[in-house]
């Protein structure tokens, strides 16, 4: 059970009112997320670029777009440029590496942990198209 203390400090952070605290206190899922924060400074999700050609962003192999533990992107850590079209494909995978730290679980045992960008590439009428491949870090 996490401490009162802590509790307080989520709830500053969060800038919650009296009412909504109580809400969010009343939800016994938020409760267990508090009890695995300390996962959220151990792991970083890194989608890396393993194959790109056509992308008008640039993107190219080796880029890395990085997230640290509790699901917030790490633009320092990532290229100038960052194309929306592999954007939302690797933010389907950050709530499945937020959930597993949530839960207490390994977040580095991601079975499914390729992703492709939007566009279909030239041979379907597209422009480009990046694939990464979805790797956790330890911090």
């Amino acid at each position: 059970m996490a401490d009162e203390a802590m509790l307080e400090s989520v709830k500053q952070a969060l800038g919650y009112t009296d009412e909504q605290w109580a809400k969010w206190k009343g939800n016994p899922r938020n409760l267990k997320v508090v009890e695995n924060m300390d996962g959220f400074g151990k792991y970083k999700m890194v989608a890396e670029v393993t194959s790109s050609y056509g992308c008008a962003a640039g993107h190219k192999v080796g880029d890395r777009l990085v997230f640290a533990g509790d699901g917030t992107m790490l633009c320092n850590e990532c290229p100038e440029k960052v194309c929306f079209g592999i954007l939302g494909p690797v933010n389907s995978a950050v709530p499945v590496f937020f959930n597993a730290i949530c839960r207490g679980e390994d977040p580095t045992q991601m079975a499914f942990n390729k992703v492709h960008c939007m566009d279909v590439g030239v041979d379907h009428g597209g422009w480009g198209e990046v694939v990464a491949e979805i790797k956790v870090e330890k911090v």
